[in-house]
């Protein structure tokens, strides 16, 4: 399930006139950073005026910090801050949350905060959540709505769903669609599909599938897949692989492995680990499927590749130990076949002890 991000956002604004400054705020507009810190070094050396000094070092701080050079852009939004530019800890607040130094990041917000800057809430509330301070986070939230921020509902929808308090959150998520968030369908389908609310958990999922939200089709399907409507569930992960999601391949190769649609199954998952490598499901699928088929040699790649992946499952040993077993290649299955015993696998176990009985 997906989760609420509250991120830091950088919102520069343009100055009318035109200089190395400005160039390098473009710059930044286009992710080019190299060509950035270029022009607002230049401007570090001509800017003699106090605000657009302070500016320089501060769009200098994104710069940094948008590369992840946490050091440096630390130092320019302390620079910033120093020539008087207040904007800067909200950011510096920000370089202090992407480390996790959640109590330098707390008082920098709460700088913040003091000097007006609002959306250091947001930051704040998101600290408190990440430390599981739900309290702390939850006085945040209701703050901005009382003070008529309507996009906070949100994210207490969000607090009280990660605390399992499912009345509340779908009080919350219902005032937020009230109030045109329709980002909020999907988090209230999340909480009827958390309790087994399932026909609910499709209407609202079928709701932010029509508002556009992609995650929608992935939590869908995965109901479909669940009460065993596979033509459903195959309809949904195909519409999410032409809407781009990668992920879905490997959802739908277990909808035709489920099925012993095995070579469909394979298309699948081969098309998932085009995507990535890495991806050990569609590795382990893959090899008990070659399995399933007697295609010893396939099964033992994708078996070894899971492991390589560090994958450590019994089943994965268990699975690749009896692979060499169907083979005869008993010093290998041997091998395999105690780690999975090891792991607490019964199968492993009675196949390694017969492998020691019968001398190997």
């Amino acid at each position: 399930m997906k989760k609420l991000i509250l991120l830091a956002i950088i919102a520069l604004s343009f100055m009318m006139q035109a200089g190395n400054l400005e160039t390098g705020l473009e710059y930044i507009r286009n992710n080019n950073y190299e060509q950035a810190e270029q022009y607002l070094l230049k401007a570090l050396q001509e800017e003699n005026e106090k605000e657009r000094k302070a500016n320089a070092y501060k769009y200098l701080g994104v710069t940094y910090l948008s590369q992840k050079k946490y050091d440096k852009s630390e130092q320019m939004f302390l620079k910033a801050i120093e020539y008087g530019n207040k904007e800067a800890y909200y950011f510096l607040g920000a370089i202090y949350d992407a480390q996790k130094k959640y109590d330098k990041a707390e008082q920098i917000f709460l700088k913040a905060i003091q000097n007006g800057d609002k959306k250091a809430y947001y930051n704040l509330g998101s600290i408190y959540y990440n430390q599981k301070k739900y309290d702390k986070a939850e006085q945040i939230f209701l703050k901005l709505i009382q003070n008529g921020d309507k996009e906070a509902y949100k994210y207490l929808g969000a607090l009280y769903e990660e605390q399992k308090k499912y009345d509340k959150a779908e009080q919350i998520f219902l005032k937020a669609i009230e109030y045109g968030n329709k980002e909020a369908y999907y988090f209230l389908g999340a909480i009827y599909d958390a309790q087994k609310k399932y026909d609910k958990a499709e209407q609202m999922y079928l709701k932010a599938i029509q508002n556009g939200d992609k995650d929608a089709l992935v939590a869908l399907g995965i109901i479909y897949l669940f009460q065993g409507k596979y033509d459903k569930a195959e309809q949904i992960y195909l519409k999410a692989i032409q809407n781009g999601d990668k992920d879905a391949y490997n959802n739908l190769g277990e909808i035709y492995y489920i099925q012993n649609k095995y070579d469909k199954a394979e298309q699948m998952y081969l098309k998932a680990i085009q995507n990535d490598d890495t991806n050990t499901n569609a590795y382990y699928k893959l090899g008990s499927i070659y399995i399933d088929q007697n295609k010893y040699d396939k099964a033992e790649q994708m078996l070894l590749k899971v492991i390589q992946n560090g994958h450590t499952d019994a089943h994965v040993y268990t699975n690749l130990g009896l692979v060499y077993y169907a083979q005869n290649k008993y010093p290998n299955a041997k091998k395999y076949l105690k780690i999975g015993a090891e792991k607490g696998n019964q199968t492993a176990a009675e196949y390694y002890n017969k492998l020691i009985k019968e001398g190997y």
